[in-house]
């Protein structure tokens, strides 16, 4: 449900926002709207990850523990996990409202063109370095590790269950093994791909490597290369259901 609404959220407030900008290279919202939307994309972006890194977390917990969980697994836990998730992506996120601005960009030394970015300056790249490590690394290694051990788990469920069976019905078992070892690795990889050029393209404008004559002759690339990481760390969710469907009819179907 969490999930749902951050991709919600995005659809409705920073992608047609982003889309106009990247269309008509102007900004004609003033500099209160230009300050939200970059902030509330950030905390979108950072909100949908700690999300996505919370529920590997719950699989885990549901799966490997079972029953130690299921007097903790309650509605009331979900909430919490829910607000402390977007507390901390609001405050730690603070930093690009703070540095984001409305600033009018002089073309051709005659006109002047409103324009809606964030300062580059050190206090920046450092934000971009934290958001980096923390929203992209930190859920890698947490996602990596929780499907790892649901992995290691199935794998010794499955022999156990094996050891008792013979011919096709431990043909079957090995299969529905695989399958699942396939579904935990595209859940893996699905993450770490789909949201790394979006963070990579970050630091690349915050560390200020690419100079403002490069950034100037090749803005249309860009701003299409800028487009399509956010097209593919939200394609990320809709992978995700598909993912997990298989997931849980591969699981239970492999004998828990």
């Amino acid at each position: 449900m969490n999930l749902a609404i951050t991709d919600l959220l995005f659809l409705l407030i920073s992608v047609p926002l982003t889309t106009y900008l990247a269309m008509n290279k102007i900004w004609i919202f003033g500099q209160f709207i230009c300050k939200m939307h970059i902030y509330l994309a950030h905390v979108l972006l950072q909100a949908t990850c700690l999300t996505l890194a919370a529920m590997s977390i719950d699989r885990y917990l549901t799966i490997v523990h079972e029953i130690w969980y299921r007097k903790y697994r309650k509605p009331k836990s979900a909430l919490l996990t829910c607000v402390l998730i977007w507390a901390a992506s609001c405050v730690f996120m603070f930093p690009y409202d703070y540095l984001s601005h409305r600033h009018d960009d002089k073309n051709n030394q005659s006109s002047v063109v409103p324009d809606c970015t964030v300062n580059s300056n050190d206090s920046l790249f450092s934000s971009c370095l934290f958001t980096f490590v923390f929203y992209y690394l930190l859920p890698l290694l947490i996602i990596g590790l929780c499907y790892s051990r649901i992995l290691l788990h199935v794998q010794r469920t499955v022999y156990e269950i094996a050891k008792q069976l013979y011919g096709q019905p431990r043909q079957s078992i090995k299969f529905r093994k695989r399958r699942v070892q396939r579904t935990l690795l595209a859940l893996t990889l699905a993450f770490a791909l789909c949201w790394l050029p979006i963070h990579f393209l970050e630091l690349l404008r915050c560390s200020q490597i690419l100079s403002n004559s490069f950034s100037s002759r090749h803005v249309h690339i860009l701003t299409a290369a800028r487009i399509i990481a956010h097209g593919l760390s939200y394609f990320n969710s809709c992978l995700n259901p598909l993912l997990y469907a298989i997931l849980n009819k591969s699981y239970f179907s492999s004998g828990q």
